[in-house]
């Protein structure tokens, strides 16, 4: 959506909201211009001595209390229905951005790191919850201030009511200077926050590799140029907005002397009473609070823009066609215990070709900097069928398994879930078919059970506590959890810090054995466990999953022996395929990795698909 529609699209979820403040901040301005009124009123009886004169001054007293606490209410009721909507409108936008974020392909996420992401989700959302609050909020005080302000003005005197507006123009002219400059500082400055918020996540994610190689110094400098940065930005801002906010002062300040010594004229050639200069001095009192908001006003809405702008990246990027669309329960069942097959998968990096991924040919090999890393894959998967595959890092195993959930963008008509491409299916349908357990495993800073629970919300039958007790079990890692002080109810950090390597793989292993899919892909999951650990939470799986089918990725042969077939990957390519029996006769680089494993010697070189090997 455009900006215009962007604005308008969220100002119409307040729409009541601000009716009633736009009303009450009417009120408000009306109720201030009418108690100066009463005031002069109430001045000039004061040299009338008689009875009808002291009621008539009683009456401008009491009128100003009562008007005065009116307007008091008034007031606080439009700041009410006036700020409220930002908090509202700060709450759609997280929620829609979630969700678009959610939606959104891996190709994006590469685009904007993390700290980016955080740094507009704070910072952009922050200035947009101002504009759509405060901004409303002086913008209306300052139109029915200018508007309903002069025109009292104008009864009492026309000519000094037009003496006072020349300040105000004075003013105005200094604002627009301002308000021109300020628009391109306040995108600079927020580049500058979100730059310095991805540096700070990448140093926080990596800090014991910092603190290990000794680069704390390096890194602080690296953080220290950033903020600089960010810094003489901000100064530059601050500049404006001082050179800016003191004119104004200045502009209020020579009002009020004009009013005082023209007025003050007046009074002594009798065209103005005591009681009416003292109203006119109140107007300007009334007229100054609107002009010196004009300063705040302009970072506000400067704000606000630069934010929109910020927040119609994310939102205005593109959702492939299929993801807009979910299946119905009908087709989904239709789609249950299906069969995934691969036909002549070539899959590379994308630099912004969006057909590059079409189609591999030997005889026109791209540059070496956009190599193909996935060369004509082709198996089957049958529903129950256990599928290993094998290969040495580099190998291609984990972009395979990436591209086999969605979670990479292929061309059509390389991969198909039943009768169906997945590139016609949404993400979230075909990962509801298959589920991936990756070989880092995330996890929330929470207790051990909720982890488990993560992903099964959306179940139509919520897992009770006996199946999340059964899945921990499969997982090998109930034994441990009994060591713990409060067992399932053991909070686990943050990324799970408090447990190891080993412990934090068999739990993503139960999360995802707990609502699992037809197919399941365990991507390296076992890397950090022991052999004899490996093999009891294989016969466990094995035996949970029943006719579900089953994906293996590993460099250890000892997880895939017992898999119907094993699929040995070297540079993107299946150099050989066969039973752990078949390759073992057939397969020279699985025979020698299989028996330096057993000697827990490295495996070694890898040979090609003409049997030559590779340095």
């Amino acid at each position: 959506m455009t900006k215009s529609q962007f604005i308008w699209h969220y100002f119409l979820l307040n729409k009541y909201s601000y009716l009633f403040a736009v009303v009450c901040i009417f009120i408000v301005n009306w109720l201030q211009v009418e108690i100066p009124r009463y005031i002069q009123q109430a001045i000039d009886l004061l040299n009338v001595t008689s009875d009808a004169g002291d009621d008539l001054l009683t009456g401008n007293v009491q009128a100003v209390i009562i008007l005065s606490l009116a307007m008091i209410m008034v007031r606080i009721l439009s700041r009410i229905y006036a700020l409220n909507p930002g908090r509202i409108t700060e709450m759609a936008l997280k929620n829609d951005l979630f969700h678009r974020l959610n939606r959104l392909p891996q190709t994006f996420h590469n685009q904007f790191p993390s700290g980016k992401l955080i740094s507009i989700i704070n910072n952009d959302l922050n200035g947009i919850r101002v504009f759509y609050s405060l901004g409303f909020l002086h913008v209306f005080n300052i139109l029915f201030a200018f508007s309903l302000t002069p025109l009292w003005m104008w009864q009492i005197s026309p000519k000094l009511t037009l003496y006072s507006v020349i300040p105000i123009i004075i003013g105005f002219i200094f604002f627009r200077m301002g308000f021109r400059q300020l628009r391109q500082l306040q995108a600079e400055r927020l580049i500058r926050l979100q730059n310095l918020s991805e540096q700070l996540m990448n140093y926080l994610s990596g800090i014991d590799l910092i603190k290990n190689q000794q680069m704390g110094p390096w890194a602080a400098q690296k953080i220290e140029d950033v903020n600089q940065q960010l810094f003489k930005c901000t100064m530059q801002i601050t500049r404006i907005q001082t050179f800016v906010m003191p004119i104004i002062d200045y502009a209020n300040h020579l009002m009020k002397v004009l009013i005082l010594g023209l007025g003050g004229y007046y009074v002594l050639q009798s065209a103005l009473t005591i009681g009416e200069i003292t109203a006119f001095l109140s107007y300007s009192v009334l007229l100054a609070v609107p002009l010196m908001s004009l300063g705040r006003i302009l970072t506000v809405y400067q704000m606000g823009m630069v934010s929109i702008d910020s927040i119609q990246t994310v939102l205005n990027s593109s959702i492939s066609a299929p993801d807009l669309i979910m299946l119905g329960a009908p087709e989904k069942r239709k789609l249950e215990n299906n069969t995934l097959k691969v036909v002549n998968l070539c899959y590379r990096y994308p630099t912004g070709n969006a057909n590059e991924n079409r189609s591999f040919s030997p005889e026109r090999a791209p540059e070496p900097e956009n190599k193909w890393v996935l060369k004509n894959i082709s198996f089957t998967i049958e529903p129950g069928k256990k599928l290993g595959i094998l290969g040495s890092i580099g190998a291609g195993k984990s972009t395979l398994v990436n591209c086999l959930n969605h979670h990479l963008d292929v061309a059509p008509g390389q991969i198909f879930w039943g009768d169906r491409d997945i590139t016609g299916l949404s993400r979230q349908d075909l990962r509801s078919f298959v589920r991936t357990i990756t070989q880092n495993a995330y996890l929330f800073s929470t207790t051990i059970e909720k982890n488990v629970r993560f992903g099964s919300a959306r179940s139509p039958v919520i897992p009770s506590p006996e199946q999340v007790k059964q899945v921990l079990e499969i997982s090998q890692l109930s034994e441990d959890i009994r060591a713990f002080h409060n067992h399932e109810q053991t909070i686990v950090g943050e990324k799970g810090i408090m447990l190891s390597g080993g412990q934090k793989q068999r739990l993503s292993i139960a999360r995802a054995l707990l609502t699992p899919g037809d197919l399941i892909i365990m991507d390296n999951v076992l890397s950090a466990v022991d052999y004899e650990t490996e093999r009891n939470i294989l016969k466990a799986v094995f035996r949970h999953i029943n006719e579900k089918s089953l994906l293996v990725v590993s460099h250890r042969i000892s997880a895939l022996e017992t898999m119907d077939e094993i699929l040995v990957m070297d540079e993107g390519r299946i150099i050989a395929r066969g039973t752990h029996a078949q390759l073992l006769a057939t397969s020279g680089y699985y025979r020698e990795t299989w028996e330096l494993q057993q000697h827990n010697a490295p495996a070694p070189p890898a040979e090609s698909a003409t049997g030559e090997v590779i340095a």
